[in-house]
Order: C-alpha cells, then sequence, then structure tokens
C-alpha cells in the first residue's frame, strides 16, 4: 500500500516577536513524526527584523544595539537548529522571504549596497550549508501539486483567501495575513479543476507592540500538507489553543 508523507509549513513566525509554546508545540509534532516529515517551509517573515525596519528609523527606542545580531543567533538556536536536528537526512527545506526579510534588502542594502554578501540573512544564517534553499521575495514553491507563497504580493483583507485562488488558479497556500481562511473556485475550461485558497495563521504574538492595544483575527497554527505520491494532497491546518493542538487524534503541547 502506498504511503503518504507530511509537508509542514511555518508561517509569520517574526523571531524574536513569536509565540514560544506555539512553536514548541510545533517542534513536538516535527519530533513525533519525524519519519513521516518530507519538508518544512518556512513561509516568510520568520524573522520580525524591526531593527532594520524602515518603520523605526529615528524612533531609537524600538531599536537595540546589537538587536540584529541577537535576532539571527537566537533564531538559529530556537528555530533552525532543532529543525535540523529532527529532520530525516534528506527532507526538503525552504524559507522562503517574506517581506519582514526584504527589508534587508530594500531598506539597508538598497542604500548600503557595499555590504551585500555579508548581512544577507541566507547568509548569516548559513541556509546554503544546513541544506535549506531560499526563495527570494514574491517566489514560490510547488509541494506536489499545491503552491506555496507568502503572499504579501497578494495582498490582505478579508476576502484575501478568494483572491489568492482567483490569482493563482490552484491550490495555493500563503501567510502574510496572520489568519486562517479558504476560498475554493472551479476552472472556467476543465471541469474537473477545483482548486481552494487557503491562508494561514501565524506562530508570534497575537498582541504585537505596533497595533497599541487594537484588536484583530490573528490566531496560532500552522500548515500540514498530506502528500500523495501522485502530486495530490490534503491540507490540514491545527489551530494551537493556550499552545496545544490535536492531529489524528493525538494532543500536542508547547507548554510545561
Amino acid at each position: 500500500m502506498q504511503k503518504s508523507s507530511y509537508h509542514i509549513i511555518l508561517a509569520d513566525i517574526h523571531y524574536p516577536q513569536h509565540d514560544e509554546a506555539a512553536v514548541n508545540a510545533v517542534m513536538s509534532f516535527v519530533r513525533k513524526n519525524r519519519d513521516r516529515i518530507s519538508g518544512v517551509t518556512i513561509l516568510g517573515d520568520g524573522l520580525d527584523c524591526a531593527d532594520l525596519s524602515h518603520h523605526t528609523i529615528g524612533k531609537p527606542r524600538l531599536r537595540k544595539s546589537g538587536g540584529y545580531k541577537s535576532d539571527i543567533d537566537g533564531f538559529k538556536k530556537t528555530i533552525l537548529n532543532p529543525l535540523d536536528r529532527m529532520l530525516k537526512r534528506g527532507a526538503r527545506k525552504t524559507f522562503i522571504c517574506g517581506n519582514h526579510e526584504n527589508w534587508i534588502e530594500s531598506d539597508l542594502l538598497d542604500a548600503m549596497p557595499e555590504l551585500d554578501g555579508v548581512v544577507n540573512i541566507p547568509t548569516l544564517l548559513d541556509l546554503k550549508e544546513r541544506g535549506w534553499k531560499w526563495i527570494p521575495q514574491g517566489g514560490f514553491i510547488r509541494v506536489g501539486k499545491i503552491v506555496l507563497l507568502h503572499g504579501d504580493q497578494i495582498g490582505s483583507g478579508v476576502t484575501v483567501a478568494r483572491k489568492l485562488v482567483d490569482l493563482t488558479s490552484c491550490t495555493s497556500v500563503m501567510g502574510h495575513v496572520h489568519q486562517f481562511s479558504v476560498a475554493s473556485k472551479m476552472g472556467s475550461i476543465k471541469k474537473g479543476d477545483r482548486w481552494a485558497g487557503i491562508t494561514l495563521p501565524c506562530l508570534c504574538t497575537l498582541s504585537p507592540g505596533y497595533a497599541k492595544g487594537r484588536p484583530n483575527a490573528f490566531m496560532h497554527g500552522f500548515g500540514i500538507i498530506e502528500q500523495w505520491p501522485n502530486g495530490n494532497g490534503n491540507v490540514y491546518v491545527p489551530l494551537i489553543f493556550d499552545g496545544q493542538f490535536s492531529f489524528a487524534g493525538r494532543i500536542y503541547s508547547g507548554t510545561k
């Protein structure tokens, strides 16, 4: 009997503004399902990069001395190192650049191009040496017949899942909006064509400082593609509540 495999999708970690319990719960899932996991994608905004953002220029209270290096070192320790240890050899590992990571290019390197190759995120995270593939901002990958992208090029709003499937005309998964939503679409030429657009929850704080207490619809969660040998697959979106979620009859916890 043919078996399916899991591809894990981690959207919007925004380290160091991550939610520790939510991230730990996902790590618990990866550790306990190592043999079935064929790949992991960090779906953009893995790093928050606030210390290099144009939003914090001229606001010294929002930047900390050595903040960028501290964030790089912390992301290695908290996210990459555990994943690299737990994933089996040959697992597909991809990091798609989000709009926050792209601030390195658009805000820092545009002003100081002489630093290119020194402060770039793929270089500092040792992605090539670790076996991770870096996808520049606006790019995407396919996991079987399913497209994964960060989603800043799609936009946001309450109808963003609809926009996603309308623009891609395939089953697609994006992050960026920190919310779970789904929309479906039928192809206009071939009757059998059916696609879904899916936006994933985040793994960062649900009350970011920049929101100043304003309400939002952010949720914690991540994506699991159960991929079939023929390239099709199901997309599951476990929602994480108080550092816990369930999948396939088992509860995973990131709380002590």
